[in-house]
């Protein structure tokens, strides 16, 4: 371990000057030395009194610079500090001699420490674990290097001896029984959710487990004794581990689960997760099948919002669908006709009543028109249009008419407002089709009218009905079902991905379980919906699964088995033959006794000029702008370019170089 001495003056600036090459200052004597140690490779000793300094001054012999000590980690271990680190500076002649140097420092990550600007020294303030770089400069030169700042969580509840402790580090035999349940292995998980649990089975009643969890930024260690079914959530007290791990990583992190029966300590079930530089944002509604209404949840949530729940003499309200703006929600009644009404989706006031036959409808993306009648009355082809017509009104302002034979069903609108996908059934009823193939029309508001409808995904024997689309945030991919059926209980269904001319269509495989889950529960995968809005280089989906939930839900009899919503990332930039997605997670917060089923995604309902924000498509006017106090709320117009989450018309518009405009916001996509 190398010790660098670090020289200065008390009084600060220089103590002497002389031309030419070498400089001599004069000397204070007396003083104290402190120790700053980062648990990497370097300590660095710094002396906190005045003592013998130089003025090494503009000197063409100085061919470059180095900082003490390089690439350092500094630990926060259970919430506590590790002292500031002093670095140091050196002056590099052409010989390699070394002389110290002063001059200006700088951190450029202050959210998680602070840099004394001409002294050096880093003190961590203990938020979060990152990467940050150090730069000091001089005379016209500068010279960089990392610190990384590590945030290390222990949990031991039990007191576990510290000789068993040791027994996994030297473990050597595979587990015989332990199989690992979920989360899957690459899953990408964004930030602001509860933490998941942790599932796996082959475990005795007394069992010891040792997770272990670490990235560059981030480590996590516990033992617990854990009973089968052997679940283990990282623990909230007194530290949130899953909140600092969130807060400190971006990308992968390794986990490993390790268990002792008592007598061996077996070698670690081994799984990775990606953190992404993302916050889910918006609500999620959901139609609970048990109770026949609407409810929501925002992710992060702990529960869902009581919504829309069925008046007397109304058996269920469903079929729901809200505008992207999160302002509006039109939904159906009763069943049978389902008529159609529309929402306040901020008060969950009734703000129309059709009265006219519907089922399924699409509402714009800023609230004000509905598309309506999925249903066809009598034979699949009578009544086959879907009508266009303002939120409050069943005046019919254009049809969507297809080509025959068929009758659209489950029209779903672009964030942009200008396209309508939809299937086109050839059999059954609105409800239950077994044929259908996949269209898009362009929709024009103006005229109004709908032009250039085209088939997009045509069906196969294996899976005849490729229906419930839905729009990617650039309004440039379409996300759908292909199943067996329409109806999913019990269907054979899974997730793909078309471009806008069908030229590019991708099984969403490994969303739909390919991999992680036994063959049969892959095609048990329906009715998608993106969030509104791409965030951490991803488009996120939320669907409905009837796949089993680890060791949670374990029923698998298609008759009865649970329906629940999964969230998956997707790659913000698809190409042909490369399937853009990852292992989806449960959503937290979602009743488990309930069967939910048709979540659609909307942002909330947006903020008010002056408004707490964190970015700026929470907001009315598209930017989210700094206050003046160390805040942000809700602006007009954009400090001085677009910054990520903020409005923009094109990329120019955004601050960061590498950010693309998609749907209408600064965004980034990796690599």
């Amino acid at each position: 371990m190398g010790v660098s001495i670090l020289l200065w003056t008390a009084c600060g600036g220089s103590s002497g000057r002389t031309s030419g090459g070498d400089s001599q200052g004069t000397t204070s004597l007396g003083g104290t030395t402190t120790g700053a140690t980062s648990t990497g490779e370097t300590t660095s000793t710094s002396t906190t009194a005045a003592t013998e300094t130089y003025d090494v001054g503009p000197d063409p012999q100085y061919v470059a610079i180095e900082i003490e000590p390089q690439d350092p980690v500094l630990e926060i271990l259970d919430g506590q500090l590790p002292p500031p680190l002093q670095f140091t500076a050196y002056g590099v002649k052409a010989d390699d001699t070394k002389q110290q140097i002063y001059g200006s420092w700088d951190f450029d990550r202050f959210d998680l420490a602070d840099m004394d600007p001409s002294m050096g020294v880093l003190t961590v303030k203990g938020d979060a674990g990152g990467i940050g770089t150090v730069t000091f400069t001089w005379n016209g030169m500068q010279a960089t290097t990392s610190a990384t700042i590590k945030y290390h969580v222990t949990h031991d509840p039990e007191g576990v001896d510290p000789g068993i402790k040791g027994l996994f580090g030297g473990a050597v035999d595979p587990d015989p029984s332990m199989d690992w349940l979920y989360p899957y292995d690459q899953t990408v998980f964004p930030r602001g959710i509860q933490g998941p649990v942790l599932q796996w089975n082959g475990g005795n009643a007394g069992d010891l487990y040792y997770v272990h969890l670490e990235a560059d930024t981030f480590e996590f260690e516990g033992w617990q004794t854990v009973d089968p079914p052997s679940r283990y959530t990282l623990p909230s007290m007194p530290l949130d581990a899953w909140l600092k791990l969130t807060a400190s990583v971006v990308g992968d992190v390794k986990v490993s689960v390790q268990r002792y029966d008592g007598q061996t300590a077996y070698l670690p079930k081994v799984t990775s997760w990606t953190i992404a530089d993302a916050n889910l944002t918006g609500i999620i509604y959901y139609w609970e099948v048990n109770t026949g209404s609407v409810v929501r949840i925002t992710p992060g949530a702990t529960a869902p919002e009581q919504f829309l729940q069925p008046p007397a003499g109304v058996t269920c309200i469903a079929c729901h669908s809200v505008s992207r703006d999160g302002n509006r929600i039109v939904a159906s009644f009763n069943g049978g006709a389902s008529p159609w009404g529309t929402f306040d989706a901020a008060t969950g006031v009734n703000l129309f009543d059709s009265g006219q036959s519907s089922g399924f409808q699409a509402i714009s993306p800023d609230g004000d028109y509905v598309i309506w009648r999925h249903w066809s009355d009598g034979a699949f082809n009578s009544l086959g249009s879907l009508v266009l017509s303002t939120f409050d009104s069943t005046a019919e302002l254009a049809l969507l008419d297809p080509p025959d034979p068929g009758a659209p069903a489950h029209p779903a609108w672009s964030p942009d407002g200008e396209k309508v996908a939809f299937a086109v059934r050839t059999d059954g009823n609105g409800l239950d089709f077994t044929q259908s193939t996949l269209w898009l029309a362009e929709v024009d508001l103006v005229t109004p009218q709908f032009t250039n409808i085209v088939q997009i995904a045509t069906n196969d024997p294996s899976r005849p009905t490729v229906t419930y689309p839905t729009f990617a945030p650039d309004s440039n991919w379409i996300a759908f079902m292909r199943a067996t059926q329409a109806r999913t209980r019990g269907a054979q269904g899974e997730l793909w991905l078309t471009n806008l001319d069908g030229s590019v269509q991708i099984e969403l495989a490994r969303a739909n379980g390919a991999g992680a889950i036994p063959i049969e529960q892959q095609s048990a995968n329906y009715e998608p919906t993106f969030m509104p809005v791409a965030s951490g280089g991803y488009f996120w989906v939320v669907f409905v699964s009837e796949r089993q939930y680890g060791n949670i839900l374990t029923d698998q009899n298609v008759n009865t088995r649970r329906k629940q919503l999964w969230v998956a990332a997707i790659d913000a930039n698809p190409a042909a033959g490369v399937d853009p997605s990852h292992p989806a997670f449960w959503l937290p917060g979602q009743e488990l006794d309930n069967h939910n089923m048709r979540g659609n995604w909307a942002l909330s309902p947006c903020k008010e000029l002056g408004e707490g924000c964190e970015a700026g498509f929470e907001c009315c006017g598209g930017f989210c702008v700094d206050d003046g106090m160390g805040g942000k709320v809700c602006g007009d117009k954009p400090d001085t370019c677009s910054l990520i989450g903020d409005a923009c018309d094109d990329a120019a518009d955004c601050c960061d170089p590498n950010a693309q405009c998609i749907g209408g916001f600064c965004s980034i996509i990796p690599g």
